[in-house]
């Protein structure tokens, strides 16, 4: 896997859940004096981005525009920057649990448009294909060309996984049954043994591919239903997320109309309070969940969130609280403006540093 070296600022984990270690971002922090030397093993650094009240991106404001506070307690403002031109490492994980062409033809056209716009030479580009299995459709690399043909070979189903022999698999692994969605029939079979291993995607592609990266790191989902089928939990793919400090982004593919071809139940879970679980995963990481009414908006999806991921800010700050006690420390980022929006994490776990905080005369 292609090792990428350099930016202004190395980010750490800022988790929202599970153990979330903060690592040393191996540089030092010298005072205007020159007198102290401080090694940044307990800065926190969060990307986050801006909406109007017209769900336009904010992507131009200065860091006087900007708060940040951590359990209520306002915390200064080390390092900002705005992160359009900062290398980025994004996967994209596309559902191809169906037998029909025609949607594998268009997750192929949608994805690579998605990748041709985000990835330029300094970044890198993933592919994962999933259903009854999770495949490595593409490695990481800023090669657009094998990019274009690795999702061409999606279309023609060549890496396709498609659907399990309806014989052969068993009645655990159904799709759960509940939540949102509508059943999209129009008198097409409708094999109901699919797998989708969304959760297992989520881990390989983060811990093969982006756990030891720096810089924007991102996983884009492109899902036809919920998870069915994974070894792994919803638990197990957000710790991940969190711990590789990655954002996931979630397209929730539903039918179109009640005249949609697809052979796929488009059924997603919700929580006991009736919230997506997905639309929870992803802005637990900072993310968004998008419902995609019908295939064929897809592209328009993903545009927004390359527009998105290319108008992002971040900051960080050394917390006042010093007690690395591992108890969850909710952080709040604030504009002065009413008519803004901060979408960023919600906090993260107070672990100790990988390392002591180190200060000479």
């Amino acid at each position: 896997m292609p090792i990428r070296v350099g930016m202004s600022i190395l980010v750490l984990v800022l988790a929202l859940a599970g153990p979330g270690v903060p690592q040393s971002a191996f540089g030092q922090d010298k005072s205007a004096q020159g007198s102290t030397v401080r090694s940044q093993v307990d800065l926190v650094s969060v990307y986050f981005t801006v909406r109007d009240d017209k769900k336009r991106l904010a992507s131009d404001l200065p860091q006087d525009d900007f708060s940040v506070s951590e359990d209520g307690q306002p915390q200064a403002i080390k390092f900002f920057a705005h992160h359009s031109d900062v290398v980025l490492n994004v996967g994209v994980l596309l559902d191809t649990g169906t037998n029909m062409p025609w949607i594998l033809g268009e997750e192929a056209q949608a994805s690579a448009l998605f990748l041709k716009h985000v990835v330029r030479p300094t970044d890198l580009g993933h592919i994962l294909s999933y259903a009854s299995r999770v495949e490595t459709v593409q490695l990481p690399t800023s090669d657009i060309a094998l990019l274009r043909e690795a999702t061409q070979s999606i279309g023609d189903g060549g890496a396709a996984i498609g659907l399990p022999d309806r014989g052969s698999a068993p009645e655990s692994r159904m799709p759960m049954p509940g939540g949102g969605g509508t059943v999209g029939i129009n008198g097409k079979p409708i094999n109901q043994h699919r797998e989708a291993h969304l959760y297992d995607a989520i881990r390989v592609s983060t811990h093969r591919y982006l756990k030891g990266e720096v810089g924007r790191k991102a996983v884009v989902i492109v899902a036809l239903s919920g998870d069915s089928g994974s070894e792994s939990s919803m638990e197990d793919a957000l710790q991940a997320l969190l711990e590789s400090d990655v954002i996931a982004y979630v397209l929730q593919i539903y039918d179109a109309s009640k005249h949609d071809n697809c052979d796929v139940l488009h059924i997603y879970q919700n929580d006991s309070h009736g919230e997506s679980l997905l639309k929870k995963l992803a802005e637990a990481t900072g993310g968004r969940m998008l419902e995609v009414k019908g295939i064929a908006k897809l592209e328009a999806a993903l545009d927004e969130i390359s527009d998105e991921l290319h108008h992002q800010y971040s900051l960080g700050y050394y917390p006042e609280n010093k007690h690395w006690d591992g108890k969850f420390r909710k952080v709040q980022i604030s504009t002065g403006e009413k008519a803004y929006k901060v979408y960023a994490r919600k906090g993260y776990y107070a672990n100790p540093p990988a390392g002591e905080v180190a200060g000479t005369q």
